[in-house]
């Protein structure tokens, strides 16, 4: 008889959340946390990361740095490994937005967002993987955005190509180390209520016309894209690597009328 999943399915595992301090990945982090996994999480605010980790369970590890200073991935997985004894789960969610005119955007600003946003989960994912390969596998979840994909909103072409980047990255490092257990898969958030968003839940009017656009009838939580992160990181999909899931509420996919 089929039993299902276990009540606590990553009981033993051990998981490193980046951005870890907020929003998206404090909630990622809460569900890893109840579903059994020991973390550790990465930011720029220690005050923040500590608020998360005093939430959950049994706590976790604290990591403050800034992903894009140069050092900064290694640094931040030989400490991981260091407190936790090994690395099962990596989740990328860190990550910045800029939304100045393309014919405005400057070599710094576009410098600056490609290293926190793409070259960030390229090298903590390749290294990670590693990791993972000699330690019988893992699974790595990038968080990317429907920006990069399939639509498009004005004045986000630089935030646009570097999430579009995590995507050939998630089918990239899936290829690679597929074939020694370590899985690769990427959540793609639309409209999420996050600080990012602030302006977009603050006024009730543009909330009703994003929400109009959602075939749900309404904009994502932070727990939406957790609940995918999840199933990512637990052996419930142990066969499925290299994909991309959108968590958009119907957006892409379906026209509203």
């Amino acid at each position: 008889m089929n039993q299902g999943l276990p009540r606590h399915p990553l009981a033993g595992r051990t998981a490193l959340v980046t951005g870890g301090g907020r929003g998206i990945g404090a909630s990622v982090a809460s569900l890893l946390a109840t579903a059994g996994a020991r973390l550790a999480l990465a930011g720029r605010t220690e005050e923040s990361l500590r608020a998360v980790a005093d939430t959950l369970p049994a706590g976790a590890e604290i990591i403050v740095t800034d992903l894009a200073e140069a050092g900064a991935v290694e640094r931040v997985l030989e400490t991981a490994v260091g407190r936790l004894g090994r690395l099962d789960v990596l989740v990328n969610n860190a990550a910045a937005e800029n939304f100045t005119a393309s014919n405005e955007l400057t070599e710094e600003e576009a410098d600056a967002l490609w290293r926190l946003n793409t070259r960030t989960p390229l090298l903590l994912g390749g290294r990670a993987a590693a990791h993972m390969a000699d330690h019988g596998g893992g699974s790595i979840i990038n968080i990317s955005s429907v920006i990069g994909s399939e639509r498009s909103i004005g004045y986000q072409s630089l935030y646009a190509t570097t999430k579009g980047g995590v995507d050939a990255i998630t089918r990239s490092l899936a290829a690679e180390w597929g074939p020694r257990g370590v899985r690769v898969n990427a959540v793609r958030p639309a409209m999420t209520r996050t600080d990012m968003s602030a302006v977009v839940f603050a006024d009730p009017t543009l909330e009703k016309q994003m929400t109009s656009q959602y075939a749900l009838g309404r904009l994502g939580e932070p727990e939406d894209l957790a609940q995918a992160v999840l199933f990512f990181a637990t052996p419930a999909s142990s066969f499925i690597t290299g994909q991309t899931l959108s968590v958009d509420g119907g957006w892409i996919s379906t026209l509203v009328h």
